[in-house]
């Protein structure tokens, strides 16, 4: 009965994560991938059960974490409400002692619409620095302009789907399940996932310097074998990884897992705060005056302005700014209007993966009007789209292809804004 009860509360405080895991688990946003690193944690939970036990120091901690994540509850997204949940858990069960499940949980998270729009461009600008010197050892008088290098008049841009993101996700997978297989401790790990950084970013800006040759003409090569060689190189990155993994272990004998001493009233009685949390949580505050200027007409076309899909209402249902939709012929707008910098202004691809659609490779395009576009494909029941956006500064004009970019400059230039964000969608 000790244990039961303070189970049963920590069973009702994470209702509200469980409830918000799942739905993202099913919004089409593609984080579906979390399931694999979880199923592995169980497994490995199951494996340890007998090494796992909280000391009186990781008992007071994870009670503490759980405080922490009850006020805290009203004022940050629910991915830091998630995380701060498996931390307090993690802390009071003593998963905490062993890392590599611990970092299994916390991939287990829907990370990948945040890590893209947080970390896409600035991954694609280390990429491109790194490729344009790694060109320039080959030979090769290769300029960089952001993350487009230039040789002569070829351009080739280190699109979206060359970020690394996807790599950086799969080593930090293959670090935690090795961290689980070989039970390093967190002295262990530390280096390892250090290592697993360096060797993604490497292998990514080798892969992205290998693909300029074809991409820029300089050497033919079948599409084919492009992700051939995306393939190979991270392979030679995992298995890296691996044996320093192997190096690092050290051979030892379970350790029986300490004994439960905190106190299960202080337990129950954090996770019932925990519970109640939701309860209290405080009202979404008003939208940003933005006053958006009202288009009659777009690439000289009529416009005629429609109300808002309920889909739509609820993805911008909290929106600080201002939106209008607006149809032609034959294509659909989006106008966003924004005065900072906001991860509310989401990336249009993570609405339409809510509505259903399959999404194609990004690519950044420059139209005859000079006008630069992030440019991708959605589909849907056998009909094909063709996506358009960009944001725009509306004092001069200055254009950004992508949310993340934009982003990072309007955090670190406030006084830039406001801007406006516009989505063209066509039938192909």
């Amino acid at each position: 009965m000790k244990r039961l009860i303070p189970a049963l509360a920590l069973l009702l405080a994470a209702v509200p994560v469980i409830r918000w895991y799942v739905a993202r688990m099913q919004d089409g946003g593609g984080e579906a991938a979390g399931i694999v690193p979880l199923l592995f944690a169980a497994c490995f939970i199951f494996r340890d059960r007998r090494e796992i036990g909280a000391s009186q120091v990781e008992g007071c901690s994870g009670i503490a974490a759980l405080v922490a994540y009850a006020i805290a509850f009203p004022f940050v997204p629910p991915l830091v409400r998630a995380l701060l949940f498996i931390v307090s858990v993690a802390l009071v069960s003593g998963v905490s002692r062993k890392p590599g499940i611990l970092l299994l949980l916390v991939l287990s998270l829907p990370l990948a619409a945040s890590l893209d729009f947080f970390f896409g461009y600035p991954l694609r600008l280390i990429t491109s620095v790194a490729a344009e010197n790694l060109l320039g050892l080959a030979g090769l008088d290769v300029t960089r302009e952001g993350v487009r290098l230039l040789l002569g008049e070829k351009v080739v841009g280190v699109d979206p789907a060359c970020s690394g993101l996807n790599m950086l996700w799969t080593a930090g997978l293959f670090t935690a399940l090795l961290a689980a297989v070989f039970s390093l401790t967190w002295r262990k790990i530390i280096p390892l996932g250090l290592a697993a950084l360096a060797i993604s970013l490497a292998a990514n800006s080798l892969r992205a310097s290998l693909l300029f040759f074809p991409e820029s003409g300089l050497v033919n090569m079948p599409h084919i074998l492009h992700p051939v060689i995306g393939l190979v190189i991270a392979a030679a990155a995992l298995a890296g990884l691996a044996k320093l993994a192997r190096i690092l272990t050290e051979k030892r004998k379970p350790v029986p897992a300490p004994t439960c001493s905190h106190r299960p009233l202080a337990l129950t009685t954090a996770a019932i705060c925990a519970a109640a949390a939701p309860l209290f949580s405080l009202a979404d505050s008003p939208g940003e005056i933005s006053n958006a200027t009202q288009l009659e007409h777009f690439n000289g076309q009529p416009l005629t302005m429609v109300a808002l899909s309920p889909v739509e209402e609820k993805f911008y249902g909290d929106f600080p700014g201002s939106i209008a939709v607006y149809e032609g012929s034959g294509f659909k707008l989006t106008v966003r209007h924004v005065t900072r910098a906001t991860r509310k202004l989401h990336p249009a691809s993570h609405c339409l993966r809510a509505e259903g659609f399959q999404i194609g490779e990004k690519k950044t395009r420059t139209d005859d009007a000079g006008n630069r576009w992030l440019t991708y494909t959605a589909s849907r029941n056998g009909t094909g789209w063709e996506v358009s956006e960009r944001i725009r500064r509306e004092r001069d004009g200055r254009q950004w292809a992508e949310i993340s970019e934009w982003y990072w400059h309007a955090l670190f230039h406030p006084k830039d804004g406001p801007w406006i964000a516009e989505t063209v969608i066509a039938r192909r």
